[in-house]
């Protein structure tokens, strides 16, 4: 019976999913498992040799330093058990996240000192989903606070009877969008794909999304020309079927203006809310609620158009949750809302 566990041991410890490291008090590698090994970017057998030896001199930069650290936590402090999370880069590869936990060992009366035992395991990517969660988590906050500083600003000008044109509310949503990207580039690791900025596959984003913009500009022709035959006056009286006169300055900035709500309406509000939600219908929320918001930053034009600028921004979620960028959903979001523009259905 002893000698079947004396054999089993030496198996649980070299099968772990956690990496075991054994040292002795002369800092001499009694044992490292398999698993170790990966982890610290090893494929020699280092039993026998000196920690310092095996790592600390082939870590001229001290990148490794925290990792070395708990060795030496373990060594000067035998009392307690010292557990953590650092960063350990093994040769050529991408830092590691490892969550450590070193002791000193002692005999079984407690009286003879034995050696340092490490277990250590790859935390990297539990790591990153919670440095995203944050970061998200921030952002979102940063992002109601300005949505409710508009409104505030909005209701207080309507206060004062003195509303500003739509165009007026419309830079201060790209105002917002300027902020919040600044914001993502100074306080966030997001990388361009994270927030939406990126093409992976030109033909898979344009052709499509054209085909839907063309194919919208025709079913908004269609239905004006239904409505002048139905309900006439749903249209200003006697004018122009196209009517170019409604052109403003905004539309000569639109472009600028479509990029900036799809980046905040996409790559900041529905990319963070898809970390910040959780289960299977997380995407659907974040689809729902991003919607509903840039809905209401749109409530100077009145609520026909909040709710058509809902119905669309939501459309062009579920668009961005399958392409995973704002591209061409900015192809139909300006060319969509430029026809409406010169139909009439918007002014």
């Amino acid at each position: 019976m002893i000698s079947d566990v004396k054999e089993i041991i030496p198996r649980i410890l070299r099968d772990m999913n956690d990496g075991v490291l054994v040292l002795d008090r002369q800092g001499q590698i009694l044992f490292l498992n398999e698993q170790g090994k990966r982890l610290l970017g090893e494929s020699r057998d280092l039993t026998g040799q000196k920690y310092t030896a095996a790592f600390l001199e082939n870590d001229p930069e001290g990148e490794n330093d925290a990792f070395h650290q708990f060795i030496l936590d373990a060594v000067y402090d035998k009392e307690h058990v010292h557990t953590g999370e650092v960063s350990f880069k093994a040769d050529d590869r991408e830092a590691r996240r490892l969550s450590l936990t070193s002791s000193f060992l002692r005999s079984e009366d407690g009286i003879k000192p034995i050696g340092i035992v490490v277990l250590f395991s790859d935390v990297t990517e539990v790591a990153r989903l919670n440095r995203q969660r944050r970061e998200s988590s921030t952002i979102f906050a940063v992002l109601m606070i300005c949505v409710c500083l508009y409104l505030f600003l909005w209701s207080l000008l309507r206060y004062l009877n003195a509303e500003p044109p739509g165009w007026v509310m419309n830079l201060m949503i790209e105002g917002i969008s300027v902020v919040m990207f600044f914001i993502i580039l100074k306080t966030t690791s997001f990388s361009l794909r994270d927030i939406g900025l990126r093409i992976t596959n030109a033909k898979a984003t344009f052709v499509p999304d054209i085909l839907i913009a063309l194919g919208g500009s025709i079913l908004l022709i269609g239905g004006k020309v239904i409505l002048l035959r139905v309900a006439p006056g749903f249209f200003p009286e006697g004018a122009p079927f196209w009517d170019w006169s409604v052109g403003t300055f905004a539309d000569i900035i639109y472009p600028l203006t479509v990029i900036l709500q799809e980046f905040l309406a996409r790559g900041v509000m529905q990319e963070n809310l898809n970390r910040v939600f959780t289960g299977k219908y997380a995407g659907a929320l974040s689809i729902v609620v991003s919607s509903l918001v840039f809905g209401v930053l749109h409530i100077a034009y009145g609520l026909p158009y909040m709710v058509g600028a809902m119905l669309l921004l939501g459309a062009l979620g579920v668009f961005y949750h399958k392409q995973g960028n704002i591209w061409g959903l900015c192809i139909i979001h300006y060319v969509l809302g430029e026809v409406a523009t010169f139909l009439r259905y918007l002014i």
